[in-house]
Protein backbone atom coordinates (compact mmCIF):
# COMPACT_ATOMS: atom_id res chain seq x y z
CA UNK A 1 0.00 0.00 0.00
CA UNK A 2 1.40 3.41 -0.96
CA UNK A 3 2.15 5.85 1.83
CA UNK A 4 0.03 9.00 1.70
CA UNK A 5 2.03 12.22 1.82
CA UNK A 6 0.23 14.62 4.13
CA UNK A 7 0.82 18.27 3.26
CA UNK A 8 2.13 20.35 6.15
CA UNK A 9 -0.23 23.23 6.88
CA UNK A 10 1.64 24.67 9.86
CA UNK A 11 4.84 24.39 11.82
CA UNK A 12 5.69 25.17 15.42
CA UNK A 13 8.74 27.17 16.47
CA UNK A 14 10.01 28.22 19.88
CA UNK A 15 11.75 31.58 20.22
CA UNK A 16 13.17 32.56 23.61
CA UNK A 17 10.84 30.09 25.34
CA UNK A 18 7.75 31.41 23.51
CA UNK A 19 5.81 29.04 21.25
CA UNK A 20 4.63 30.19 17.85
CA UNK A 21 2.67 28.55 15.04
CA UNK A 22 3.31 29.49 11.44
CA UNK A 23 0.61 28.56 8.96
CA UNK A 24 0.61 28.29 5.19
CA UNK A 25 -0.35 31.29 3.06
CA UNK A 26 -3.53 31.00 1.06
CA UNK A 27 -2.70 30.17 -2.58
CA UNK A 28 -3.15 33.73 -3.88
CA UNK A 29 -0.95 35.29 -1.18
CA UNK A 30 1.65 32.55 -1.62
CA UNK A 31 1.75 33.14 -5.38
CA UNK A 32 2.09 36.89 -4.88
CA UNK A 33 4.89 36.51 -2.31
CA UNK A 34 6.78 34.07 -4.57
CA UNK A 35 6.42 36.49 -7.47
CA UNK A 36 7.64 39.42 -5.35
CA UNK A 37 10.66 37.46 -4.19
CA UNK A 38 11.53 36.58 -7.76
CA UNK A 39 10.94 40.06 -9.12
CA UNK A 40 12.57 42.01 -6.30
CA UNK A 41 15.18 39.88 -4.67
CA UNK A 42 16.69 37.17 -6.81
CA UNK A 43 20.44 37.45 -6.53
CA UNK A 44 22.78 38.25 -9.38
CA UNK A 45 21.77 36.59 -12.63
CA UNK A 46 19.16 34.24 -11.15
CA UNK A 47 16.29 36.39 -12.43
CA UNK A 48 17.36 35.75 -16.01
CA UNK A 49 17.23 32.00 -15.33
CA UNK A 50 13.52 32.22 -14.54
CA UNK A 51 12.68 34.84 -17.17
CA UNK A 52 12.85 38.00 -15.05
CA UNK A 53 15.18 40.63 -16.51
CA UNK A 54 17.34 42.48 -13.98
CA UNK A 55 19.69 45.43 -14.11
CA UNK A 56 22.70 43.32 -13.12
CA UNK A 57 22.44 43.68 -9.36
CA UNK A 58 19.99 42.65 -6.71
CA UNK A 59 17.30 45.26 -6.19
CA UNK A 60 16.29 46.16 -2.68
CA UNK A 61 12.64 46.46 -1.80
CA UNK A 62 11.33 49.84 -0.81
CA UNK A 63 10.35 50.28 2.82
CA UNK A 64 6.67 50.25 1.80
CA UNK A 65 7.06 47.02 -0.20
CA UNK A 66 9.03 45.33 2.58
CA UNK A 67 6.39 46.26 5.17
CA UNK A 68 3.67 44.86 2.90
CA UNK A 69 5.58 41.59 2.49
CA UNK A 70 6.31 41.45 6.22
CA UNK A 71 2.64 41.98 7.08
CA UNK A 72 1.66 39.14 4.73
CA UNK A 73 4.17 36.92 6.55
CA UNK A 74 3.17 37.96 10.07
CA UNK A 75 -0.54 37.45 9.38
CA UNK A 76 0.11 33.68 9.25
CA UNK A 77 2.05 33.71 12.56
CA UNK A 78 0.37 33.03 15.89
CA UNK A 79 1.63 32.83 19.47
CA UNK A 80 0.42 30.03 21.73
CA UNK A 81 -1.02 31.78 24.78
CA UNK A 82 -3.16 30.42 27.65
CA UNK A 83 -6.33 31.57 25.85
CA UNK A 84 -5.26 29.86 22.61
CA UNK A 85 -3.41 30.93 19.49
CA UNK A 86 -3.27 34.70 19.06
CA UNK A 87 -2.48 36.31 15.70
CA UNK A 88 0.77 38.30 15.76
CA UNK A 89 -0.68 40.96 13.43
CA UNK A 90 -4.36 41.75 12.94
CA UNK A 91 -5.94 42.39 9.53
CA UNK A 92 -5.76 46.15 10.12
CA UNK A 93 -1.97 45.93 10.68
CA UNK A 94 -2.07 46.39 14.45
CA UNK A 95 -0.24 43.94 16.68
CA UNK A 96 -2.38 41.21 18.25
CA UNK A 97 0.38 40.47 20.78
CA UNK A 98 1.26 43.93 22.17
CA UNK A 99 4.71 43.16 23.61
CA UNK A 100 5.96 42.22 20.12
CA UNK A 101 5.47 45.66 18.61
CA UNK A 102 8.99 46.67 19.73
CA UNK A 103 10.68 43.26 19.50
CA UNK A 104 12.55 43.49 16.20
CA UNK A 105 14.43 40.20 16.66
CA UNK A 106 11.30 38.12 17.15
CA UNK A 107 9.37 39.87 14.38
CA UNK A 108 12.21 39.50 11.85
CA UNK A 109 12.78 35.85 12.83
CA UNK A 110 9.06 35.07 12.45
CA UNK A 111 9.04 36.82 9.07
CA UNK A 112 11.94 34.69 7.86
CA UNK A 113 10.36 31.49 9.17
CA UNK A 114 7.06 32.34 7.44
CA UNK A 115 8.87 32.98 4.15
CA UNK A 116 10.92 29.80 4.40
CA UNK A 117 7.93 27.65 5.36
CA UNK A 118 5.69 29.07 2.66
CA UNK A 119 7.93 29.39 -0.38
CA UNK A 120 10.78 26.91 0.13
CA UNK A 121 8.91 24.22 -1.82
CA UNK A 122 8.53 26.64 -4.73
CA UNK A 123 12.10 27.92 -4.81
CA UNK A 124 14.03 25.11 -3.15
CA UNK A 125 16.57 25.57 -0.39
CA UNK A 126 19.38 26.79 -2.63
CA UNK A 127 17.43 29.84 -3.83
CA UNK A 128 16.36 30.73 -0.31
CA UNK A 129 19.87 30.71 1.15
CA UNK A 130 20.15 34.40 0.35
CA UNK A 131 17.16 35.15 2.60
CA UNK A 132 18.68 33.54 5.67
CA UNK A 133 21.27 30.84 6.14
CA UNK A 134 20.60 30.60 9.87
CA UNK A 135 17.01 29.42 9.83
CA UNK A 136 17.51 26.28 7.71
CA UNK A 137 17.06 23.17 9.81
CA UNK A 138 15.17 24.95 12.59
CA UNK A 139 11.64 24.42 11.33
CA UNK A 140 10.43 22.60 14.41
CA UNK A 141 13.13 23.28 16.94
CA UNK A 142 14.06 25.93 19.42
CA UNK A 143 15.54 28.91 17.61
CA UNK A 144 18.25 30.92 19.39
CA UNK A 145 17.43 34.59 19.49
CA UNK A 146 20.86 36.20 19.25
CA UNK A 147 21.37 37.68 15.82
CA UNK A 148 24.74 36.03 15.44
CA UNK A 149 23.47 32.52 16.06
CA UNK A 150 20.04 32.63 14.40
CA UNK A 151 20.66 34.80 11.37
CA UNK A 152 24.31 35.06 10.51
CA UNK A 153 25.46 31.49 10.04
Amino acid sequence: MAEINKRETFKEVTLDGRKFRIQKFDALTGSYVAYRLMAESLPFGMGAEVGIPQAGEMRLMSKKDFKELQLDCLMVCFESLPAGYTCIVNENGSFGVPDLENDTKTILTLTIHALMFNVSSFFGESLLDFISKGTRGTSQQTVPMSMSSSMGQ
